[in-house]
């Protein structure tokens, strides 16, 4: 059975605004005061950030598998694909929850450090062989087979283009609206939940283009207003608990669709 009205409309917002809202960035700081500290257990677990990285690095590997897909994709999957794995990287070197002991199931934790280091490198490859040198380090980070390399990153910036986050966010959401309908996978929809929430941490802290100082705290309220709706939208998919996973998703779309509405004259 449909949902309301209001569901459907708020989607259409939250699509439209998540695609646009890159183009009122020009109007934020150059100088933003350091961002709270973020509780990322209660943002993503570590078990969705290890199935996340796994997921991310198979589609570099797909992206990497021929000339024409690695040609196809150089200017813009590619580069995403490892934005956000660089981001799963920051997320595990920055998880404050205790990482778990070896287990049959889950292997060694991934070397958040090291994982980053190597998205980075593949995020900047200018040829296929350079790309494909990059993917055994990954592997080994996602492995927890690598020792640590780097210090550990303060700073969510630089990982990925907002561009790619505004395209991540809409794909996702897109599937996550079908989700809300009813999902055939609560599991896999939370952790597409978790994601979009993630990266709305990324958002909230990367205003590194912005120039007015006026419009950086309606940019950071929303951000985080995004990231703690998707977030409780993935535990109300993990619950089974329909009616709130509507709710939160609702307040998430919301959230975008008032960013849109704020900043759309700047676009």
């Amino acid at each position: 059975m449909p949902l309301p009205n209001r569901l459907t409309l708020a989607s259409v917002l939250c699509t439209t605004c998540l695609l646009g809202g890159v183009a009122w960035l020009a109007t934020a700081v150059a100088k933003p005061p350091a961002a709270a500290t973020v509780k990322l257990s209660q943002v993503i677990s570590r078990a969705d950030l290890r199935l996340k990285a796994s997921a991310q690095l198979d589609l570099a590997r797909q992206l990497l598998e021929t000339r024409k897909s690695y040609n196809d994709s150089a200017k813009h999957e590619l580069p995403r694909a490892a934005g956000l794995l660089a981001v799963i990287g920051q997320a595990v070197a920055e998880h404050d929850a205790k990482r778990s002991a070896k287990t049959p199931d889950t292997g060694k934790p991934i070397h958040g450090q090291t994982l980053r280091v190597a998205a980075l490198k593949l995020a900047a490859s200018k040829s296929r062989s350079e790309a494909l040198a990059a993917i055994p380090a990954l592997q080994a980070a996602v492995d927890g087979q690598a020792a640590p390399n780097g210090t550990r990153r303060k700073a969510w910036t630089g990982l990925i283009s907002l561009d790619h986050i505004m395209e991540e966010l809409n794909s996702r959401n897109s599937r996550l609206r079908r989700a809300v309908r009813r999902s055939r996978d609560p599991k896999l929809d939370a952790r597409n939940a978790a994601t979009m929430a993630l990266l709305g941490v990324v958002v909230a802290a990367d205003t590194h283009e912005v120039k007015q100082k006026a419009q950086l705290p309606a940019w950071k309220k929303y951000a985080l207003q995004f990231q703690v709706n998707a977030s409780a939208t993935a535990a109300a998919l993990r619950k089974g608990d329909a009616a709130s996973v509507k709710t939160r998703y609702l307040k998430a779309a919301k959230a975008c669709a008032a960013c849109h509405s704020d900043f759309r004259h700047d676009e």
